[in-house]
Formats: C-alpha cells, sequence, structure tokens
C-alpha cells in the first residue's frame, strides 16, 4: 500500500495532457512525461481528431451491437484492412482491446488435449489466455530457444502445439530471438505466436515489428497486438491467413460476443496506422533517441537491463525505492512512473520510462539531466 502515502503517490495518478507537447500537467505542476506509451507522438494529432469527428458525425459515439449482428461498420473493414496491409498478411481482425485480442486467440486455437508454451515474461493476457484455453500451459526461460526445445521435446507430439512470445518486452525492452525460435518450432511442428504490442511503431525499419526487424528472413505464423500504444486509439488486432481470420470470427469468444470497436475508436486508429505508413521517420527518431538515452543512462551507471528498444527500465531495487525515486523525478520535473511487485520480482523494481516521437533531443536531454541529478539526491528507502 505504499502508493497510498502522500509523499509516494505515483500509482493512478490523474494527467492532464498539455496538447502539442510531451508534457502533462499534474495538479498544477508541468511536467515532462516519459512512462507514456504514445510511442508514435500521435495522441492528439488533428488528422486523428478529424478522423474521429467525421466518424461520430456519421456512426454515432458507441457500437451498435457485436460484429456478428449490427455491429460491422465500413469503418472496421477499413481498419482491417489497413492493419492486414501494414503487418504484410492477407486479413486481419479487430478486437474492442489487446487484452480481448489474446485471450480470444489463444482460446479459439486451443483448448483440453493442446499445449501452449509461453515465455516465462510474456504478458499476463497471453497467461491468462493460455490458463483459460484448458490447454496444458509450459513455461520456457525467457528468450531461451534451447529451453524451448527441450521443453516441446519433453511434451510429445500430440495435440495443437503453440508457442507465444511478446516481439518487446513491456518490463524490460528486449526483442524476442525470432530467428533461433522460428527454427526450434519448425523442428517440432509448432506454431508460432507473437505479440507485438511495443514492436508496432517501434522496431523495423519502417515500425512494421519483429520480421521487419530481422529483415524479413523469418515469419511468424500469428501476429497480434494493440491499438493503444504506437496506434493512440483503443482495441487490439491479429493478422494472417484468411483461414485463420475466419475461424477467429466465429471462434474467439472476446471478439464474437463483445461490442464493436466503437466508430470514433475505429476511425482513429485506422488513420494511425496511415500516418505511421506515410511518416517513417518517426520511427527513425524514436531508435535513434531512445539509443542515446540507453547510452547516457547506462554511462551514469544506472542498470538498465538487457534494453535494445525504446522501453528503458531504470532498475532501482525495492518497490519502496522505486516510488521515492518516481517521487523525487517529479520534483525535477518529470514522470517516470514505478513498476513493482507482482509485475516484476522481488528487488527488481524500476521507473519503466518510453522515448516516443514527441520527445526532441532537447527533451532527452532534459530527463537525463533530471533522472540523473534525482538518483544523486536519493535516500534510503522508508525514511
Amino acid at each position: 500500500m505504499l502508493e497510498s502515502t502522500p509523499h509516494r503517490r505515483n500509482s493512478f495518478m490523474p494527467y492532464v495532457p498539455i496538447g502539442g507537447t510531451p508534457y502533462v500537467d499534474v495538479e498544477g505542476q508541468r511536467l515532462l512525461m516519459m512512462s507514456g506509451y504514445s510511442y508514435l507522438g500521435l495522441a492528439g494529432d488533428p488528422r486523428l481528431a478529424a478522423a474521429v469527428n467525421a466518424a461520430v458525425d456519421v456512426y454515432g459515439t458507441g457500437a451498435h451491437g457485436v460484429r456478428a449482428l449490427a455491429g460491422t461498420t465500413p469503418l472496421h473493414q477499413d481498419l482491417e484492412s489497413e492493419i492486414a496491409r501494414f503487418t504484410e498478411r492477407e486479413a486481419a481482425l479487430a478486437f474492442s482491446s489487446g487484452y480481448a485480442a489474446n485471450v480470444g486467440t489463444i482460446g479459439a486455437l486451443c483448448g483440453a488435449g493442446d499445449h501452449v508454451f509461453v515465455d516465462k515474461l510474456d504478458h499476463a493476457s497471453i497467461v491468462d489466455g493460455c490458463q483459460l484455453s484448458g490447454a496444458t500451459v509450459t513455461r520456457f526461460r525467457h528468450n531461451d530457444p534451447a529451453h524451448l526445445d527441450a521443453r516441446l521435446r519433453a511434451a510429445g507430439t500430440d495435440g495443437v502445439r503453440l508457442v507465444i512470445v511478446d516481439s518487446v518486452y513491456s518490463m524490460d525492452g528486449d526483442v524476442a530471438p525470432l530467428p533461433a525460435l522460428r527454427e526450434v518450432c519448425d523442428a517440432h511442428g509448432a506454431l508460432l505466436m507473437v505479440d507485438e504490442a511495443h514492436a508496432l511503431g517501434v522496431i523495423g525499419k519502417t515500425g512494421r515489428g519483429i520480421e521487419e526487424h530481422y529483415d524479413r528472413t523469418v515469419r511468424v505464423d500469428i501476429k497480434l497486438g494493440t491499438l493503444s500504444k504506437g496506434i493512440p486509439s483503443m482495441g487490439g488486432w491479429v493478422s494472417g491467413t484468411p483461414d485463420l481470420i475466419y475461424h477467429l470470427r466465429y471462434g474467439a469468444r472476446p471478439f464474437l460476443f463483445s461490442a464493436a470497436l466503437a466508430p470514433a475508436q475505429t476511425a482513429a486508429a485506422a488513420e494511425a496506422i496511415r500516418i505511421l505508413d506515410a511518416e517513417p521517420q518517426r520511427v527513425s527518431h524514436i531508435q535513434a533517441e531512445s539509443g542515446r538515452f540507453r547510452t547516457a543512462m547506462a554511462d551514469a551507471g544506472f542498470n538498465i537491463g538487457q534494453s535494445t528498444t525504446a522501453i528503458v527500465p531504470l532498475i532501482i531495487g525495492t518497490d519502496a525505492q522505486a516510488y521515492d525515486y518516481a517521487t523525487t523525478c517529479r520534483e525535477h520535473g518529470v514522470v517516470g512512473l514505478p513498476v513493482v511487485t507482482p509485475a516484476v520480482p522481488n528487488g527488481m523494481a524500476r521507473l519503466r520510462i518510453a522515448i516516443t516521437a514527441a520527445h526532441s533531443a532537447e527533451h532527452i536531454d532534459t530527463a537525463i539531466e533530471a533522472f540523473v541529478a534525482a538518483a544523486e539526491q536519493r535516500v534510503p528507502a522508508g525514511e
């Protein structure tokens, strides 16, 4: 309950964005936001606002039912076409959230008698989807293809075998070793599913995710992600073959039995994908500035783990130390939000920093100076 203590109140705080900038207002204080997930800097973009307004003018403010009944509109078809095109697949399906996309896809593909293999650090939505599916769930060591190979050998050959990894891991900012994972899956006849939630717009030369990151030398069987991070809307998506998408339309319960994605969010997401496609310089900016930030923080003595992406953990120690450090950072004008147990192991609490296209080089310099200055005045936890 540390966050309920006034000077440690860093979680669930209301942030008001200051339009056109990476700054936010917190109780009248102007702070540089360094933990937001609008990677592409498109939140508040007037082109998205125009798309939203046009959608609301025609379709209203909410969905009119589930997609199989009155809920499907041309906006949904447009969005799914944009997702399929951008992710280099034949077809796609839009869900009400990234969480629903994972739970629904896993449940539609696997059940009793099947076997799912998940990286130890996979997102909670993947873990929940596996547990709800009724399939046998086996974890393997993080980014360890050899351990996955051993797990697959021990599991036998009965039923569907599905391997699921994140492209970019949300707590550590490292990337899955896709070529080696693909080789292991092929050797065992296993399907490979990858969650691109923190990869779309972030890795790959044009932000197309992990396949582009590895120069398209390998291909995954099932791609999915969110529409609420690099794409600043709401929802989730899955892309793949027409047969896969047809199966999910009727077999993914969170899709079939949930209201359709609202018109405003659907239109915003489609427009954001088009902008990303037309403005790849946003991606190169993220990659360049995040590299500079990682180097500066490591040189200053921070533990940034294995990060190679826009997510940069500043690993502090105990939960109390992370809360206190975040508070000190606010006093220096920056927001770095703490991630504590159970989201990370004991002793590995951190500030999770996200570099975005909205951060100029000057903003990054300001953040570096603030994080270093705050670290220099840290006091022992609990004082």
